[in-house]
């Protein structure tokens, strides 16, 4: 399930980088949704560590290995464990050589664990682009399941923008649709303002509407669309 939703509005906005750097994120959600459907419809603590470039001279492209949890604090009316990591993911993307400026293809790969379910995953491969005009980023990403034979694929859709408000102040909006097997599934709205606190810190704050699309794929209930704002509060650092 890797990520919070309000993550969509960066789509795009793909960068390489040729010498190795880390970073790590503390993220504090009203809930978690992801590709519009409800996973804990309470607070949730979301942490996360990436590291990319590797070293990897710049046009050989790039590499990002990195993790990512789900730790549950509310208990999505009794059906869930509180103050328990339902999910940890791992995964490692490759971004291809820039062949045309301002424009970004990738390929990953990620495994979502279930600590609670000892023994059960998801694995999955994703590509994505990314492309680049007068400061607009626009992303198309395909993802499917390689161990899952009931699950379709899934592909989305997003556009972002971001600016700067104040030396060390920016802003974010973005949007997003996304489809199951070509059907209309679900889509996000997001905003996020993010202030820098030092030349390693920086603290930022998002809003996010998820919306529905076709009921006969996304329907209402538990486990599937049941929560339409989420909000977050996420303390980031970068090494």
């Amino acid at each position: 399930m890797k990520k919070m939703i309000v993550a969509s509005m960066a789509a795009g906005l793909v960068a390489s980088a040729a010498t190795a750097g880390v970073g790590v994120s503390m993220d504090f959600a009203s809930a978690y949704v992801f590709r519009g459907i409800t996973y804990n419809d309470g607070f949730v603590f979301q942490p996360g560590i990436e590291a990319d470039g590797l070293g990897l001279p710049e046009e050989l492209g790039g590499v990002a290995v990195g993790a990512w949890g789900n730790y549950d604090l509310d208990d999505y009316g009794n059906t869930l464990s509180t103050s328990e990591l339902s999910e940890l993911d791992l995964y490692v993307s490759y971004s291809l050589p820039t062949i045309v400026s301002n424009l970004d293809l990738s390929v990953g790969y990620c495994d979502y664990t279930y600590p609670g379910l000892a023994g059960e995953s998801d694995k999955e491969v994703s590509v994505g682009v990314g492309y680049e005009v007068a400061g607009i980023g626009l992303g198309f990403g395909y993802y499917v399941l390689t161990d899952s034979s009931t699950q379709d694929p899934y592909a989305d859709f997003s556009v972002g923008y971001g600016m700067d408000l104040a030396e060390d102040l920016g802003a974010e909006v973005g949007a997003r649709v996304g489809f199951v097997n070509s059907t209309f599934s679900d889509y996000d709205i997001s905003a996020a303002l993010s202030y820098t606190l030092s030349d390693v810190w920086s603290i930022g704050g998002s809003l996010a509407y998820i919306g529905q699309g076709d009921e006969d794929v996304l329907p209402d209930g538990m486990y599937a669309y049941d929560v339409d704002f989420v909000g977050m509060v996420s303390l980031s650092a970068g090494f």
